[in-house]
């Protein structure tokens, strides 16, 4: 009979046990992967626009540059370098064309307008822009001494961009950014009793194009970091 009562017993706190367990792993469940599904819902990539850049000012650089003008040309390359990136899934300017196309649409964007395009892209934000700056600048110095006279010249390009982020569920303004690029050559003209001799030449061209990669690294960066922030 002490057998038959101690193996029954036994069985009890067995099968209590087991029940305990099944209670406890049903109720630690949920909170093991609720966490996950909220981190999951946190890096999940918003899908982006880029709509072509506006200009700010007028130049022939603008008109020349990477033989579509600065506006296009800049708005193509952030549109790489986004893409690069990573951080966030950016929707192919062939889509946005055809919409752009259909809606008979061209030229400056208000936010409304924008927001209305990105629903019908289906994507969670638009990026409008305006190249502010994209200038040369040359400063001329010069000095002589006993006939030798040096003459130099400083040439500068600048690129600034200003974008928008524009929420297409809301047409609300989700961040702005700026960027500025900048780069310089120095060049030398000595000119010795009337004859002179030029150490180097300036080239505007490749100064804009590596003050645009420099504005536009700066923009992509600023642009990961505001993802960081969108809900």
């Amino acid at each position: 009979m002490k057998t038959t009562t101690r193996s029954r017993l036994t069985s009890i706190s067995l099968a209590t046990l087991m029940l305990a367990g099944v209670s406890v792993n049903a109720i630690a469940t949920p909170a093991t992967t609720q966490p996950a599904a909220q981190l999951a819902q946190a890096t999940a990539k918003k899908r982006l626009v880029v709509m072509d850049f506006d200009y700010g000012n007028s130049n022939s650089y603008y008109t020349s540059y990477r033989g579509v003008g600065a506006a296009k040309g800049i708005s193509e390359l952030l549109i790489n370098e986004l893409v690069n990136n990573g951080t966030y899934t950016v929707v192919d300017r062939s889509k946005l064309e055809q919409v752009l196309k259909q809606q008979n649409r061209s030229g400056t964007m208000d936010a409304g307008t924008a927001a209305e395009i990105g629903k019908q892209l289906g994507v969670d934000a638009v990026l409008i822009g305006t190249i502010t700056k994209f200038n040369i600048d040359k400063q001329s110095g010069g000095r002589s001494f006993m006939g030798i006279g040096a003459d130099s010249q400083k040439t500068k390009a600048t690129v600034q961009i200003d974008v928008r982020l524009i929420g297409t569920a809301s047409g609300d303004i989700l961040a702005t950014a700026k960027a500025v690029g900048e780069a310089d050559q120095s060049d030398s003209n000595i000119s010795v009793r009337g004859i002179s001799s030029n150490s180097g030449s300036s080239n505007e061209d490749t100064l804009l194009s590596v003050a645009v990669d420099k504005a536009v690294s700066q923009m992509v960066t600023k642009l990961a970091e505001i993802s960081k922030k969108l809900g």
